[in-house]
């Protein structure tokens, strides 16, 4: 571990120590099986914070609450974990104003902003009580990918690549890149000289 690291991990211990009442409320919380509304509470609280100390609570809460997530990556102002059964792997990094459900977000994932990944496809059934979703889970796979304002309904498989806008609807390969709406693959541009593009 290099002293960057090392540093990190002492101002995420910190963050943890300076949101102790809330972490303790949010483990109380799911003690009691009394569901998310302390936690959704916490959610929208860190969100609000600017900057790298925002960036370093959000992540002190979300190690603190959520079934999993590791160092560093970060997560950008605005960005909300909906649902504390989400998992956010090392070195992921989650845009600003993201919405994330029920989901596994991957090892080196780079998730742009104002993305929606949503706890699967069909969280409501006709006639069912609206305020009790049904949660799936969506999986964004290592390193993948995912553009500027995309929905995700649909598991993105490692190494993937989904461009800006668009709505996935169906699993996305691994390697794979996907545009449009509903996302249909396309075939890799290789005259351009990089190999993925910002968005």
């Amino acid at each position: 571990m290099n002293l960057r690291d090392m540093v990190r991990s002492v101002l995420l211990w910190l963050g943890q120590v300076l949101l102790s009442p809330l972490l303790l409320a949010c483990w109380l919380e799911k003690l009691a099986g009394a569901g998310e509304h302390v936690f959704t509470f916490g959610a929208h609280l860190v969100s609000l914070l600017p900057g790298l100390p925002g960036s370093l609570l959000r992540k002190s809460f979300y190690m603190a609450t959520l079934d999993g997530c590791d160092g560093p990556g970060g997560i950008s102002l605005g960005a909300i974990v909906a649902h504390r059964s989400a998992v956010i792997h090392r070195d992921a990094f989650i845009g600003a104003y993201c919405i994330i459900g029920s989901a596994t977000i991957g090892e080196g994932a780079n998730v742009a902003s104002r993305v929606s990944i949503t706890s699967g496809r069909r969280q409501h059934q006709p006639g069912e009580d609206p305020g009790e979703p049904i949660l799936g889970h969506v999986t964004i796979g290592d390193r993948a990918w995912i553009g500027e304002g995309s929905i995700i309904m649909a598991d993105v498989g490692a190494d993937a690549v989904v461009g800006a806008g668009s709505v996935v609807v169906n699993p996305v390969a691994p390697g794979a890149i996907v545009v449009g709406n509903p996302a249909r693959e396309i075939a890799p541009d290789r005259t351009s000289t990089g190999a993925r593009g910002s968005g």
